[in-house]
């Protein structure tokens, strides 16, 4: 046995002898209540519920928890929940997420590429990849859903949802904080809001945040640091409650990231053209070129070649009919605006840069009706979806004198312009009936039509001038049912049980970076999953203890797969999507919270995953007439194991309140790529992140650690044209951030 995995079992050993991650504070503020776990209240289901009534995998953290976290984006939230990766893509600017549930997940930095798990910010579901990796400003709540969300949350939430909630404006009082932050590598922040009430029926807050950092890389071609990242962000928002039944809440966020261009390391092995013919290779398996993970060799000129702005609006009606009835509407719009020239090579070479200048819009109408009687819940609406994307992208290509026999040092610059609109619309509904006190019957479905057209240019392909070009797309439109069918029994006030059936679906769509005609105009079909699940949900020792769990097994046809092939022209290679592949992902998930003392909580959570191709056909188009079985490749990102364990001591120290707080996560053995190329495979770690922290009266002080085990495990890996019978290009990596810690100091006023 190996010690990584005989740190899991002895950490799965302690969590299941303590007893969900979520809020565990003790509920202070009633002495009745001392020495109990806090009831989690979460909004997944779009009303307020006790997380114990859910029959649903769901992990929460609540105010309490977040305060005590040192997270500076969603990026360490991973930690909250089993059987869930969450990495920054390293490709491209807004740093795009790379989210897997459960096995399931997408690593493509194009907006064509439709996600796999929604991000849901403040109601509005965020449609890419680029700008989900929310920065942890002004959060109130997060919760984690695992398995398909196809009822309430539709298209795209095929692994689950992270549903993020933010502060909002009260008419209750003058109030407000400022968060000063520093650390190593350059890290500086300042970030705060102020929230006014001019009456009892209107206030307004303004947030702004401003963060900078050095990065942790030293390009030692150009013998500089390289990493540098200035963000900046401003939030106003108001709440108008003009009578008692009525609510209006409006919040607009424009974020500006000035930052160098993502740092990638060249892995190219002994049977890759970029060693085989240029000498630029790899001193290892798992060594890049530079010998080390945080030293580059990119020679991409400049610093702040790369920019992303966002803008979101989120607006909230909400009308009470009478009691039991409520007329919600959501408004979304995203927008994203972005320019980055790349040096994907990770060489002091030419060999692959890319300018890529692109542009995404989004807009959402949510309408829902929201009732509540004695027996009978449900919620039931129409949602509408526009989105378009344009990317004009620029390649130099300097490889060609091997694969297109082009003169020594010749650089090829080749244009190519994708755009891409989006129309959905959906009905749906979701309804709970209580057949008696302990049986409650859940039944939901979701109807939804999309279509899609995409358009290209491209200067290599001459005969789209007339066809597939932006005046003249490709078209295409599927619709899907996704039905959900749940069954929970109560026992009692503390113990309830649960069988599931729900089904999520991944839209389709065209390849966003095709080589050849016949790729650019072929659509691939939606994927699907079906979801099997059982579990509990319970509490023990008086609400001192809290155990969930369950057992899931999950269906996944016509799974999408980016597969990179070689092809004649352009860049040499190219992005295929096809339906190729069904698989199966079984599991097991369990979270779990203990309140030892009045002083000392330990939550944790443990994820076991198996994860198998049930088909996937070889799509290379080098071998038609031979294609090749290869289900016996991993997923990727579906670790066997994912465990975690938080223990929090809290105590009065002075006049004040003290707290240490850590996070010890295990992740299993993973693959980043799709041919699981031994270059970029995860070998079995940890990461620990802590925080010790002082409050008195209105001011908190907190020292804070992130990765102090100083882990450098990859995050993000692409084999570039690589296939079953080519052993491609190369492949480039990126590692995680390494060891970084700092202080930072929070001031609360007003009420």
């Amino acid at each position: 046995m190996t010690k990584s995995k005989s740190s899991l079992l002895i950490s799965a050993a302690i969590v299941m002898a303590c007893g969900s991650l979520s809020d565990t504070a003790v509920a202070a503020d009633d002495p009745s209540n001392q020495n109990v776990l806090e009831e989690v209240t979460v909004t997944a289901r779009k009303r307020a519920e006790n997380l114990q009534d859910l029959g649903t995998s769901i992990s929460a953290l609540g105010s309490a928890d977040l305060e005590r976290r040192a997270d500076i984006d969603l990026q360490s939230f991973a930690n909250a929940a089993p059987n869930v990766i969450i990495n920054d893509l390293q490709q491209g600017p807004g740093s795009p997420a790379a989210i897997s549930i459960r096995g399931i997940g997408t690593t493509d930095v194009e907006k064509n590429f439709d996600p796999t798990a929604g991000v849901v910010v403040d109601g509005v579901f965020i449609g890419v990849n680029s700008g989900a990796m929310i920065k942890a400003l002004d959060l109130q709540g997060l919760e984690i859903l695992r398995g398909p969300q196809g009822t309430l949350f539709g298209r795209n939430s095929i692994a689950g949802v992270i549903n993020v909630t933010r502060g909002k404006p009260s008419t209750e009082g003058f109030s407000g904080a400022v968060r000063a932050n520093g650390g190593n590598y350059g890290e500086l922040a300042l970030d705060g809001y102020i929230n006014v009430p001019l009456s009892d029926k209107f206030a307004f807050k303004l947030g702004a945040s401003k963060r900078d950092t050095d990065g942790w890389f030293y390009n030692q071609t150009r013998r500089t640091d390289s990493g540098k990242v200035e963000y900046t962000s401003i939030s106003p928002s108001f709440i108008f409650k003009p009578t008692d039944n009525f609510e209006l809440n409006y919040r607009y966020d424009k974020t500006e990231q000035d930052q160098d261009a993502n740092t990638l390391l060249n892995m190219a092995q002994g049977n890759q053209i970029f060693c085989l013919a240029y000498g630029e290779c790899a001193q290892g398996v798992q060594t890049p070129s530079s010998g080390d993970r945080y030293t580059v060799l990119q020679n991409g000129v400049g610093n702040y070649q790369t920019y992303f702005d966002s803008e979101l609006h989120s607006a909230t009606a909400s009308f009470d009919l009478n009691a039991g009835n409520t007329i919600e509407y959501v408004f979304g719009k995203f927008s994203t605006d972005e320019k980055v020239f790349q040096d994907w090579d990770g060489t002091a070479r030419t060999l692959y840069h890319t300018d890529r200048p692109a542009v995404w819009n989004q807009t959402s109408h949510e309408l829902r009706w929201v009732h509540s009687g004695d027996r009978l819940d449900f919620t039931a609406g129409v949602y509408l979806w526009e989105s378009d994307y344009r990317i004009d992208l620029r390649s130099y290509i300097g490889f060609g004198d091997v694969l297109f026999g082009l003169p020594p040092g010749t650089v090829l610059t080749i244009d190519q312009t994708v755009a891409q609109n989006t129309d959905s619309q959906a009905a749906f509904f979701e309804a709970d009936y209580q057949l008696t006190e302990a049986l409650t019957l859940t039944v939901g479905g979701r109807y939804t039509k999309d279509e899609k057209d995409s358009g290209l240019i491209d200067a290599s392909m001459p005969d789209l001038s007339t066809l597939g070009s932006l005046s003249n797309p490709f078209k295409k439109s599927w619709s899907e049912f996704t039905p959900k069918l749940n069954l929970r029994y109560r026992f009692n006030q503390d113990a309830m049980v649960y069988g599931l059936y729900s089904k999520g679906f991944r839209a389709g769509g065209f390849t966003g970076r095709p080589g050849t005609y016949e790729a650019a105009s072929i659509a691939y079909n939606p994927e699907t999953v079906d979801n099997y699940e059982i579990g509990w949900k319970t509490e023990w020792l008086d609400g001192r203890v809290r155990v969930n769990g369950s057992f899931f097994m999950m269906k996944y046809d016509d799974k999408q797969e980016e597969q990179s092939v070689p092809t004649a022209g352009g860049t040499g290679q190219q992005t295929l999507v096809l339906n190729a592949a069904q698989a199966d992902i079984n599991g097991f998930e369990l979270d779990v919270a203990a309140l030892i003392t009045e002083n000392f909580t330990l939550t944790g959570n443990i994820g076991i995953l198996d994860s198998k191709f049930k088909k996937l056909i070889d799509t290379d188009p080098a071998t038609p007439a031979n294609q090749r079985d290869l289900s016996y490749l991993k997923l990727r990102r579906a670790p066997e194991y994912t465990a975690t364990i938080s223990p929090n001591y809290t105590w009065n120290l002075g006049t004040g309140t003290m707290w240490l707080q850590a996070d010890l996560r295990f992740v299993d053995d993973q693959e980043l790529t799709f041919l699981n190329s031994p270059q970029s495979s995860v070998k079995a770690h940890e990461v620990i992140d802590a925080s010790i922290g002082y409050r008195l009266n209105n001011t908190t002080f907190t020292v804070w650690g992130s990765n102090l085990t100083d882990d450098d495990s990859w995050t993000q890996a692409y084999d570039v044209g690589t296939s079953v019978t080519f052993p491609g290009l190369w492949t480039y990596a990126a590692a995680r951030p390494p060891r970084t810690y700092g202080l930072r100091i929070t001031h609360n006023f007003g009420n």
